[in-house]
């Protein structure tokens, strides 16, 4: 490990995590029992370790579906006690790659009791994968670790609105559609209902012989190419990734943030045939990024500061007719009908789900939802659990203190987050589920607290700062 002690320091790591073909693909569908055709290609986890003095922060992304709250905690407490990692200064992030395994059950929870044993699959989950990949993840902490080195940092943006797009097209008749891959536009469509997010982020971390060691990418669209083909696949993050070492080599660990997507998909719904290519997609964020690099200006020396503050969010409450609905049909139903070799009832599912929620709003109707925010230089990664919309998102950034602010979703499984507007139209997202269970005003909530976190961080003096840390 490197003696220099006081300048910027940086270790990084990838890790294989694909699992075997074994594997329940739990973000396929709602409803059917997938498993994998093929292995298109691997799966990994990257970790960046970035230290100062001592100042020490860690970043972990995987080339998942998701990750539970359960693992999220476990693994900080291992990071904590192995090399006294400050567990708020710890960011997980699951891509939401939806040709992958996820890290724990997040479509019925563990705690609801009512799945037979042999449905368990339903959950989302595969018990058989969770150990592995808790263990890789570990295993690649340790080596980012062993490979601290120093480095410079630079921080920069560029705009690509040409490769994502918002998903919720208002039709004709004011409901909400979902254009896919397969084009042309359904001639009942009229116009999108909200925006993207352009911003393609870039911090690089520059090592001795000037080639960068590691990367931090932003960008912001779900990861869903080829959306009902089952092969494992890290999507166009793992695209944009293998374009990048490509040119920097494998001595370079770049590191995927995928950004609030709750509303954004890959297909432009007004083509006559969407690119529906992740290696397409990841070569052309590949190139923007050179570009950017191309701007780059370094330093070696930066301010690292993390903050965890945790907000109740108001669960939404199901009213008693789709209470006693859902307990009906369960009682008819006790296990859920096959409909052919891969696929259940689809209405027991969702009713198994609402009958969870329904349970987790009388334990307690306040969700306890963490918001986390890095700070590395002048730049801030906004860690948020769930699937945030993209103008929620962007309103974080427009508001920031921050000259580069990244949004960095799905840092533990909480579902969709719409804005409060989405709601009053409906649509898929703001359906009541597992995955769609927060009150309207959620999102108003979560960006106001995160504002504040980064006001506190990137605040001009102690005074300033003090003042606004009184406020929380």
């Amino acid at each position: 490990m490197s003696t220099h002690a006081n300048r910027l320091q940086v270790g990084s790591s990838r890790i294989d995590i694909t699992p075997g073909k074994d594997v329940i693909l739990g973000g396929a569908t709602i409803s059917g029992k997938i498993y994998v055709d093929y292995i298109k290609d691997p799966l990994y986890v990257k970790t960046v370790v970035i230290a100062e003095g001592n100042r020490k922060l860690c970043i972990i992304a995987l080339d998942l579906l998701m990750i539970i709250r359960r693992y999220v905690e476990e693994i900080r407490d291992e990071l904590e006690r192995r090399w006294g990692l400050d567990r708020d200064a710890v960011l997980l992030h699951a891509t939401q790659n939806h040709k992958a395994p996820s890290l724990g059950h997040f479509k019925i929870s563990e705690e609801y009791t009512e799945i037979p044993e042999e449905f368990d699959w339903l959950r989302g989950g595969d018990e058989g994968y969770h150990s592995f990949a808790v263990s890789r993840i570990i295993a690649s902490v340790e080596q980012a670790i062993e490979a601290m080195e120093p480095v410079k940092i630079g921080v920069s943006s560029g705009v690509e609105g040409r490769l994502a797009f918002n998903r919720r097209m208002i039709m004709k008749d004011g409901s909400i559609g979902m254009p896919g891959a397969a084009g042309p536009a359904d001639l009942l469509s009229r116009c999108l209902e909200g925006p993207m997010d352009p911003e393609l982020g870039v911090v690089s971390f520059q090592s001795q012989s000037g080639q960068p060691a590691a990367l931090l990418l932003s960008y912001t669209c779900h990861p869903v190419h080829q959306l009902g083909e089952f092969f494992i696949s890290a999507d166009w993050p793992g695209a944009w990734s293998d374009g990048l070492q490509k040119n920097y080599g494998d001595s370079c660990v770049p590191l995927v943030l995928n950004g609030a997507c709750g509303n954004i998909n890959p297909w432009d719904p007004y083509a006559d045939a969407p690119n529906n290519d992740a290696r397409i997609m990841g070569e052309r964020l590949a190139q923007k990024t050179l570009q950017v690099m191309n701007r780059m200006r370094y330093q070696d020396q930066v301010v690292l500061d993390w903050r965890v503050h945790v907000i109740d969010i108001p669960l939404r409450q199901l009213n008693d007719v789709e209470v006693e609905a859902a307990k009906r049909y369960i009682a008819e139903h006790p296990t859920p009908r096959a409909i052919d070799e891969i696929f259940v009832d689809d209405r027991w599912v969702y009713a198994s789900g609402l009958l969870d929620l329904h349970e987790q709003y009388k334990r307690n109707p306040l969700y306890h939802y963490e918001i986390q925010v890095l700070r590395i230089g002048d730049a801030a990664f906004v860690g948020l659990p769930g699937e945030p919309f993209a103008e929620g998102g962007m309103q974080i950034k427009l508001d920031s203190p921050a000259e580069f602010t990244y949004i960095v979703h799905n840092t533990q499984f909480a579902g969709y987050i719409p804005t409060s507007q989405a709601f009053e139209r409906g649509g898929y997202e703001v359906n009541t589920a597992n995955w769609s269970k927060f009150a309207p005003e959620a999102w108003e909530m979560i960006a106001s607290e995160a504002v504040r976190i980064l006001q506190s961080l990137f605040a001009k003096n102690p005074i300033e700062r003090a003042s606004i840390d009184a406020n929380f």
